[in-house]
């Protein structure tokens, strides 16, 4: 304080206290370049400016001066004691909305100003190309009218920001110097009026007429010739991101709009305040104004079919949803609403886990905390800071329907596309949070970005973070990512059939249990990809899986045979969509990933042979060829089997049974590959009756077969076993020397049943 004053007042140590409070609240992240220093003219304390600093690092405080240097102390704002720490809200009132929310309420100033008696109207006329322009803005450039609400604040946030500006790195007294840097809305329905008032850097008459009676004065010319060459409104709305007309957007709603401005520069502003008007149809007037509070007033007149918009209601949805991150308060009808800061433009350090998870909860309407956190902030290539949240679940699972992408463009705080699809790829949905970037060209409405290639590479940079993220998470703590993996897998194996860049990428975060023995827990330890290829025998070639219901099925399934006597690991998918990934995979690490269900995957296996070439070969070739013509396109022999007698190789069974699943149709029976073990028992009696009993030797070929389609899983109805099982059954019996039950008219049922009733009464009688 240069000099100090004689007394420090009551009224200034609130004022700084509420000063301290609105910059934690509101604009902490100022304090992450180095220190800023507020300057303030405080009434009581004669001209001279108190000063508050926040510094980079250590205490985030204020001083308070007082004359006798024994009183004068340091204030911790941010004190976790709150016994010690001072009250931040002392000479605020609050009021609190049904849902418990705790807002400030802070009435605007008092309105004063009006037209100058002493000047006259002065009207103009808009350029020819820019009236064209604004009847393109006004009627046919815009998709939601309520964006312009989102346009003027954006507008006024960038006012204050300027005025902050003079105040902080010039040596300019700004005029209304005890307002605060905040904008007000007032609504009122009964006038049909909505006023968006900003007590920013203003406007000088020269300002009036460069920014609001032209229109991208710069290049306005080029924009018509260009518009001239496409002929289309709709086809210009890609290429005029240069021409920024946000405030004309009022005259989508409006029938009439006044605006009183005061420069903040008392000097170049000459002290003078200014009044423009306009209903949009190519003129607007210009005059002095008296009383008018530095910054800018829009008197917005809506049009009768559009009152919606001084509803309060309706006014708080659209800015929570589009506004709630402005660096400024907002006060509606005098009532603080934007109360979450833009925590993503903080250091990570900086932002607590309490401070995430009101975050999350606020952004993805849930009531949970989230798993995981990644807090990104980049500056090269591109100048991005971003929040990523992964939830405890997700509603897909229950059959809710596809869920929509959950994070959110922003653009300096200001939410320019809701739920973008373009940001992240589409097996990403189940990421919440927010990106923010000033890199990004919008185009003239702020609703969508010009540069395709550039949204493409941001997407591609955020992908891979993500993927990364998660890739670290798992070796840092395995537990936890496991957890993870259960409830999001199936949105990580859409991720590798869908996004073909990061394929190999996204499948190096996938889990499966194994044939291997090493448990976690008492149960089998999920393996990853990597983990398998690090344990691959010498001169194993490819990556082995079978797809089975459980672990006690694929243990038992028959095609494990082979992988068990030669100690070959295999993987182990138990869902049908499992399949569909690896077939989309195809390959990881350079080596083939191969179900042991086809005959490729035995080749490293039989070109051992232990056993000797069995003589029946070629006569069980040809019976089984011929017993099941209707059903196979070839029949092999193979050494792959030692205790079952044959099986169905290079089917598609759960595939084809998911797309049938998918396309609500029933699939053809198609003809199988079959694969038989000659010295199976079963196979040496075959070939001993084939020629003495063909009867029974169909019945047994069309058995082996069946118990090869449900080895498969591919026998979709066993009901059609049954009579052939009877029979079997039967013909068993018969051979084995069983003989038929002889009836003769009841005859034998009759004597039977006269013994047992006859033996009680000779019981009875002894």
């Amino acid at each position: 304080l240069h000099p100090p004053p004689s007394t420090l007042h009551k009224t200034a140590m609130s004022r700084l206290l509420r000063t301290a409070s609105l910059f934690r609240r509101s604009a902490s992240s100022l304090a992450r370049g180095g220190r800023c220093r507020l300057y303030r003219d405080v009434r009581g304390c004669g001209s001279h400016p108190l000063s508050l600093s926040l510094h980079h690092r250590g205490l985030l405080g204020q001083r308070l001066f007082c004359s006798k240097p024994a009183e004068e102390k340091v204030v911790d704002v941010d004190a976790e004691d709150s016994k010690a720490a001072p009250d931040l809200d002392a000479g605020l009132d609050f009021d609190t909305d049904l849902d418990g929310t705790k807002r400030e309420v802070k009435e605007a100033p008092k309105a004063t100003e009006k037209l100058s008696t002493s000047s006259k109207s002065e009207s103009l006329g808009f350029q020819a190309e820019t009236r064209r322009i604004l009847d393109i803005v006004a009627n046919s450039l815009y998709t939601d009218k309520e964006v312009f609400v989102r346009e003027l604040v954006s507008n006024a946030s960038d006012a204050l920001e300027k005025a902050r500006y003079l105040r902080n790195n010039g040596d300019v007294k700004l005029e209304d110097v005890e307002t605060d840097f905040e904008m007000h809305i007032l609504c009122d329905k009964e006038t049909n009026k909505l006023v968006i008032q900003d007590f920013g850097v203003g406007m000088t008459r020269e300002d009036l007429i460069e920014n609001l009676g032209t229109i991208a004065r710069s290049g306005s010319k080029e924009f018509i010739k260009t518009l001239d060459n496409v002929g289309s409104a709709e086809a210009a709305d890609n290429i005029i991101g240069q021409f920024g007309v946000g405030f004309y957007s009022v005259f989508m709603v409006a029938d009439k709009v006044e605006v009183y401005t005061k420069y903040a520069d008392p000097e170049k502003g000459e002290g003078k305040a200014h009044y423009w008007t306009s209903t949009g149809d190519g003129n607007y007037e210009i005059m002095e104004a008296e009383g008018v509070h530095r910054g800018t007033k829009i008197i917005i007149h809506l049009k009768e079919d559009e009152k919606d918009f001084a509803d309060s209601h309706k006014l708080e949805d659209i800015i929570d949803r589009y506004s709630n991150f402005v660096g400024f308060p907002i006060y509606l009808n005098g009532k603080r609403r934007n109360t979450i800061g833009a925590i993503w433009t903080r250091s990570k350090q900086d932002v607590t886990e309490e401070e995430h998870e009101k975050f999350y909860r606020y952004i993805s309407g849930s009531f949970d905390a989230p798993r995981y956190t990644l807090h990104f902030t980049a500056d090269v290539p591109l100048q991005i800071n971003s929040i990523f949240y992964v939830g405890e679940t997700h509603f897909e699972k229950y059959g809710m329907g596809r869920m929509e992408p959950g994070v959110s463009l922003y653009s300096r705080k200001v939410l320019i596309t809701p739920k973008s699809k373009k940001l992240l790829p589409d097996w990403l949905r189940f990421i919440k949070g927010v990106v923010d970037s000033e890199d990004i060209p919008l185009n003239i409405s702020r609703e969508n970005m010009q540069d395709s290639a550039l949204i493409a590479k941001i997407n591609n940079v955020l992908t891979k973070k993500l993927i990364s993220f998660f890739s670290d998470e798992a070796k840092k703590d395995p537990v936890k990512y496991l957890e993870f993996y259960k409830e999001f897998d199936m949105f990580l194996k859409e991720g590798v059939c869908t996004d073909f860049v990061n394929r190999e990428k996204i499948a190096r975060l996938l889990r499966f249990e194994s044939s291997n023995d090493e448990v976690e827990d008492g149960k089998p330890k999920p393996q990853s990809l990597d983990d398998y290829v690090s344990r691959m025998k010498v001169g194993q070639k490819a990556i082995y899986y079978l797809n089975a219901p459980n672990r006690e099925m694929a243990l038992a399934s028959p095609y494990m045979e082979t992988f068990k006597k030669n100690g070959t690991e295999v993987l182990f998918l138990y869902q049908p969509m499992d399949v569909i990934v690896m077939k989309n995979l195809m390959n990881f690490n350079n080596r083939k990933l191969l179900s042991i269900e086809s005959s490729e995957a035995s080749q490293e296996h039989d070109d051992v042979k232990e056993r000797p070439d069995s003589p029946i070969a070629g006569d069980l070739i040809q019976f089984f060829s011929n017993a099941l013509a209707s059903r196979v396109t070839e029949v092999k022999v193979t050494d792959r089997l030692t205790d079952t007698p044959a099986v169905i190789v290079d089917h598609d069974s759960r595939y084809n049974r998911m797309i049938s699943l998918l396309e609500q149709k029933e699939m053809p029976f198609q003809k199988q590959k079959l694969q038989i073990n000659p010295h199976h028992p079963m196979m040496e009696r075959l070939h001993s009756i084939k020629g003495k009993q063909p009867e029974i030797a169909q019945l047994v070929a069309d058995q082996i077969f069946d118990n090869a389609m449900i080895a498969a899983d591919m026998l979709d109805n066993p009901r059609s076993m049954l009579p052939r099982l009877n029979n079997l059954l039967t013909q068993c019996m018969t051979e084995a020397g069983a003989e038929p039950v002889a009836e003769t008219d009841g005859e034998i049922g009759t004597q039977e049943a006269e013994k047992t009733e006859e033996k009680p009464k000779v019981e009875e009688k002894a």
